[in-house]
């Protein structure tokens, strides 16, 4: 499973760029995304136990921080909420040993990543979606979520909408992927700044994932260019 780059400097103009209801390479080591200041970032999931918090990360099990505020001050303090966090080990991050409910303190960047199900047509019947030109820039497939990284061009006063499309095209092809559409409403947005952002797709909602054959994504788009871009994801 690829593992997604993040930057500093892609954080930075994240948090700086997103709109305000997005909510937001190759088999790298954990020594690799061990940071210069020590800091460490992934894509994770929150889990509430009582008043307790925790991380289910992509990354790096399960974490525990030691400042879950941080996490309650933006409203992302409910089980199944997704999140992009930066943080510190409090104990060795190098451990090789498997290590449940890491210790961690949150740190520089915290972001609510938006979290939606697919939208299945083959129920809906209208396609109601718009199909704005858009940018992918990485994908990854989780234990629950499907996640896609991605550009365009609006503004951050003006809401945009992104779906996960199950169209009658969807069905699982010979190499094991599923076709699916990654739809981008500009809602008659014409501003011209380039927005960055992440966003999360449950993959219960898409009863295809639980078949034997299912390998992965095709995901459909439209890039401005090609109005039928691909990008594929495997588990």
């Amino acid at each position: 499973m690829k593992i997604i780059h993040y930057l500093y400097a892609i954080l930075t103009i994240l948090l700086l760029m997103l709109l305000p209801s997005c909510t937001l390479t190759e088999d790298d080591t954990e020594d690799q995304l061990y940071g210069a200041a020590g800091t460490f970032s992934t894509l994770g999931t929150v889990i509430m136990n009582g008043e307790n918090l925790f991380i289910e990360s992509d990354l790096y099990g399960t974490l525990t921080p030691e400042n879950p505020e941080t996490i309650t001050s933006i409203d992302a303090d409910s089980t199944g909420q997704r999140i992009l966090a930066g943080f510190i080990f409090l104990t060795n991050p190098n451990a090789r040993t498997a290590i449940e409910n890491r210790p961690v303190r949150i740190v520089d960047f915290l972001y609510k990543v938006q979290t939606l199900p697919a939208s299945d047509l083959r129920d809906a019947g209208e396609d109601i979606f718009g199909n704005s030109p858009l940018q992918i820039s990485d994908v990854t497939l989780s234990k629950n979520h499907l996640n896609i990284q991605y550009s365009y061009k609006g503004s951050a006063q003006h809401p945009h909408r992104f779906n996960l499309i199950l169209t009658s095209q969807s069905t699982i092809d010979a190499n094991g992927l599923l076709p699916v559409e990654f739809r981008h409403d500009a809602c008659n947005d014409s501003s011209g700044q380039t927005m960055e952002s992440i966003v999360s797709f449950t993959l219960e909602s898409i009863p295809e994932c639980q078949l034997p054959g299912f390998k992965g994504f095709r995901i459909i788009y439209n890039s401005g260019a090609n109005s039928q871009a691909e990008w594929k994801a495997f588990k």
